[in-house]
């Protein structure tokens, strides 16, 4: 769809708000077990959608798609599009489930707002949110939070974000491929939508837990792309869902849409009707240690054969508190990096820590304040440390002038002399090869030029 453009205002953002909160945990780590918020209750049913499954954009924005019900994940679920003058109590009580979607809360009129918070005690409110009404404050919802938004129409590379899945209850959102709660961290900070325009519940909210932590070029301490409580904390009845996942993703064709998957999930979140075991001192549960996921892509590889130090360009997300490192499949670390200018982290390999003339795996890996956010494998470099040798070199002049020679290794091969200066592009390792030089030709120079771009260099004459 098409965006209102916004000049992007920082060229670099910081993730610390977001770390504190990320306890340390391995990229590859997961929950034992995906639980939902509490033993018991029931999932969605019968959902009414405020304003409606396809609302008004606000103006200076393009506002959002539709919202997906006729996808085949949700639907055995019912959806009704209520009109924002129509909530009221009595309007309410025929649904177990209200989503606001893409629409300001202050647009709703405080009477509705108490009969929607009225709801969520024995229900379940889902805030759908979206770049299209940026920043918000829900000062007088169940519970109240404000919001933080990336802003419409950033026209940035898509990858800038970082996200960070935390452990304890994670019904909502998981990083555990098995997991039935699994979305897909790469999508989630590649997608140009997703994280990279969200709208985000402020860090630290009270009464809250993130399913979802992330931070990005408009959001650069971090906030709760995802979060949850319970209408009534102190029984554990109702359930209030946020999702700031920018809606502009719900049409995408991926093999896993990360937007519709967390709808489903939303929906799917049992909610109790009836207080808890532990009630009226029941507690919302802690959040455990967090799962870092970054971008890391090569700009420039250099996958031929190479000598001296080979520069590595390492594409990353946009933040501060980003190192990499360059290690062999042992461990070995060979370059190490920071963040640079252009969100590039500058790596250098010397060829001469790895193996002589043959391929080497290595690894790259990307940390956000000391935590593994990402690794990929590649081949990057066939070393060669050392000039190429002559086995054979012989001038001879009978008949006619010739030139013999063998190498160690494939090499091309220039022969340069007055009025003369010819090569051929490959002379193959342990070959031996002859050349007929011209008779006028009494003295040449030789280059040879070995695969990694060593040189070697020999003087020629003939009688």
């Amino acid at each position: 769809m098409v965006k209102t453009r916004v000049r992007p205002h920082l060229a670099r953002v910081l993730v610390a708000g977001l770390a504190a909160l990320a306890i340390s945990g391995g990229l590859l780590g997961h929950p034992a077990h995906s639980r939902g918020a509490s033993g018991g209750g029931s999932p969605s049913s019968n959902v009414a959608v405020i304003p409606g499954f396809a609302p008004k954009p606000y103006r200076g924005n393009s506002g959002v798609p539709a919202l997906p019900v006729t996808w085949s994940g949700v639907a055995k679920y019912h959806f009704t599009q209520l009109p924002i003058a129509s909530v009221t109590p009595a309007e309410l009580q025929k649904y177990d489930t209200v989503i606001i979607y893409g629409t300001l809360w202050s647009d709703i009129p405080s009477s509705g707002q108490a009969a929607i918070n009225s709801f969520a005690a024995k229900h379940k409110v889902v805030i759908w949110d979206s770049d299209a009404t940026g920043a918000q404050t829900y000062s007088n919802f169940v519970h109240p939070f404000s919001t933080l938004s990336s802003g419409q129409g950033y026209e940035g590379k898509p990858s800038d974000s970082v996200v960070y899945f935390p452990t304890g209850v994670d019904f909502l959102a998981g990083s555990n491929t098995a997991s039935p709660y699994y979305l897909d961290p790469t999508q989630l900070v590649h997608d140009k939508d997703e994280l990279n325009d969200m709208n985000a519940m402020k860090s630290g909210t009270s009464n809250w837990r993130p399913a979802l932590l992330a931070a990005n070029h408009g959001i650069p301490a971090g906030a709760w792309p995802i979060a949850w409580s319970y209408g009534v904390i102190g029984d554990h009845t109702g359930m209030t869902i946020y999702s700031g996942l920018d809606a502009d993703a719900f049409p995408t064709q991926e093999r896993l849409n990360n937007d519709r998957k967390e709808l489903a999930l939303d929906l799917a979140a049992p909610f109790r009707t009836t207080p808890d075991a532990c009630a009226p001192g029941c507690k919302l549960p802690s959040v455990g240690a967090s799962h870092v996921f970054a971008a890391c892509n090569f700009a420039r590889v250099g996958r031929h054969w190479r000598h001296g130090h080979v520069p590595v360009a390492l594409q990353t997300s946009l933040a501060a508190g980003i190192t990499a490192k360059i290690v062999t499949r042992s461990g070995r670390v060979l370059a190490k990096g920071t963040e640079g200018a252009g969100e590039l982290v500058p790596l250098v390999i010397p060829t001469n820590r790895l193996p002589a003339n043959r391929s080497s795996r290595l690894r790259a890996l990307v940390f956000v304040n000391g935590q593994k956010a990402c690794t990929n494998r590649f081949q990057l470099i066939k070393a060669n440390k050392s000039r190429p040798k002559l086995l054979l070199l012989a001038t001879s002049d009978g008949g006619s002038k010739q030139l013999t020679l063998r190498v160690n290794e494939t090499s091309a091969m220039k022969v340069v002399a007055r009025h003369m200066h010819w090569k051929t592009n490959r002379i193959l390792a342990h070959h031996v090869r002859q050349f007929s030089i011209a008779p006028s030709v009494r003295k040449a120079r030789l280059i040879l030029r070995d695969r990694a771009g060593h040189t070697l260099t020999r003087k020629l004459a003939w009688g």
